[in-house]
């Protein structure tokens, strides 16, 4: 005997398109929830951080004349992105950075886009041979000059003004640190030129904070050091960023 096909209910077709509509859309809406609860703490710690780092300089920088916190992002227009503007490491980060540290093969410092110059400041605590830091403003060179020397430290390290992509002594340090500084079409071309100068088969740390272009700085490394990258990862809570840091 031959089975009656089932008569199309269309009344029970529309419910079950309404169901998937309706739980389809409450998915959505729980996840623009989040998207929105996500983006609400995010700019809460950003204004935590903001009101620390504010507290730090009017209490604790401006009455001895210093000044490595405010922030400064005027090169970032004049260059049209090409070099961004300074913004300040978290010094207990740093310390934490350097403590991490062989220095029996990190033994001299540039800090790329040192800004203001809070680390070269902090890595004079540390037992570098050499501390120096090149930025391109010229004005957030003097900064660092006058912090250094209210802070006793102008023998101890130094700040040059100059352009990292023609810079000619990357021959000279073999740690260097990045927070950044640049589009990855300029960091490319700089860490070419530090690959360039390296001395042979030296050893060279890359301390990369907020590492943006990391798969960038890691392939050209693969390039002259294959299988030899040592890589530690650092998490600095105060600002919610990643601080790579790679040896060959």
């Amino acid at each position: 005997m031959m089975r009656k096909p089932e008569k199309y209910n269309s009344g029970r077709f529309c419910r079950i398109m309404q169901l998937l509509k309706e739980k389809r859309g409450g998915s959505d809406e729980m996840e623009n929830g989040k998207k929105r609860s996500d983006r609400w703490k995010g700019l809460i710690n950003r204004f935590q951080r903001y009101l620390i780092f504010l507290g730090e300089y009017l209490f604790l920088e401006r009455p001895r004349g210093l000044d490595f916190t405010m922030r400064d992002t005027g090169l970032y227009q004049k260059s049209a992105g090409k070099y961004h503007g300074y913004s300040k490491t978290d010094e207990g980060h740093l310390r934490e950075i350097f403590t991490s540290l062989d220095f029996s093969r990190c033994r001299r410092l540039l800090d790329v886009g040192c800004g203001k110059g809070v680390v070269p400041k902090e890595a004079a605590k540390f037992p570098f041979e050499k501390i120096a830091g090149i930025e391109l403003q010229e004005e957030l060179v003097k900064i660092a000059e006058k912090n250094f020397r209210i802070l006793g430290l102008e023998k101890r390290v130094f700040c040059m003004q100059a352009d990292a992509v023609y810079f000619d002594g990357y021959g000279e340090y073999d740690v260097f640190f990045f927070f950044n500084p640049f589009s990855e079409e300029v960091f490319e071309k700089v860490i070419d030129r530090i690959l360039e100068s390296r001395r042979k088969d030296g050893p060279l740390t890359f301390i990369y904070h907020n590492p943006r272009y990391l798969e960038t700085l890691e392939e050209r490394l693969r390039r002259v050091a294959p299988g030899r990258l040592q890589k530690t990862m650092l998490h600095d809570k105060r600002k919610n960023y990643d601080t790579c840091v790679i040896s060959i």
